[in-house]
């Protein structure tokens, strides 16, 4: 009993809370009921609102009792049985503890040994044998690849980038450079043996023009070993053309 009276103690603002609760829902259900009861065209829905009114006026008697017992539980209940819950928990009995002597130990005797070192003779250090010096063999020098200059060409309209001034060639070349002008028409690659008299020999012709990329490969193949001359001339619609010669070595 004493137990079940602590525990509504305790849980009391949470009963009072529930109640509060269920009081609000039989709230709502009376008015329901009583909206029902108004609007009714029967006389047996009536006799249903009212039922359902009654029943919601008992639940909320019983809600009332709840309440009153728990406050008098909490409030008056509680503080009579106060004393009976205290005797019924056990004081716990203190417990001494005696405390128990630690033996001594007897301090043991130490005897002491001296030992006497023996001097160790120290070996006689050897002489280390010197490292012959190995020749390093010389290494031939790397043949440097003569630096490609590029041919003075002083008119815009056509500029020989590669192959350079002097450049040995072995096989097919690429020439590189510009071929533009502002009326543009074609341009054509020319070659001849240097020194040679006559004319520039005819190689090739293009009708696109070219900034900075490829105008044409030359293959010297069936020409003798020697210096030769190449020459680019771009020619615009009303005749006027610009040109550039290179100086190149093939075979050797």
């Amino acid at each position: 009993m004493a137990v079940l009276v602590r525990i509504i103690s305790n849980n009391a603002a949470w009963i009072y809370l529930a109640c509060l609760l269920a009081a609000l829902f039989l709230l709502r259900s009376a008015l329901l009921a009583r909206r029902e009861r108004q609007q009714a065209a029967f006389k047996l829905e009536r006799e249903a609102a009212i039922n359902r009114t009654h029943s919601t006026l008992r639940w909320a008697l019983l809600l009332l009792v709840v309440m009153g017992l728990t406050y008098f539980v909490a409030n008056t209940l509680a503080v009579a049985v106060e004393p009976i819950i205290a005797e019924a928990d056990p004081t716990p009995t203190p417990v001494f503890l005696l405390d128990t002597p630690t033996p001594t130990v007897a301090p043991t005797a130490v005897v002491t040994v001296t030992l006497t070192a023996t001097e160790t003779p120290t070996p006689r250090p050897r002489a280390t044998p010197r490292p012959l010096d190995t020749p390093t063999p010389a290494q031939p020098p790397t043949p440097t690849a003569p630096a490609v200059v590029a041919p003075s060409c002083p008119d815009s309209r056509a500029v020989i980038i590669e192959p350079g001034v002097g450049q040995r060639v072995n096989g097919p070349v690429t020439l590189i450079g510009t071929a533009q002008s502002e009326n543009f028409e074609y341009f054509k690659i020319e070659f001849k043996a240097a020194g040679a008299p006559g004319d520039f020999g005819f190689y090739l012709r293009r009708d696109t023009p070219v900034i900075n990329g490829p105008l044409g490969t030359w293959n010297p193949a069936g020409l003798p070993a020697g210096d030769y001359q190449l020459r680019l001339v771009t020619v615009d619609i009303t005749g006027n053309f610009g040109q550039c010669t290179v100086q190149v070595t093939v075979g050797g």
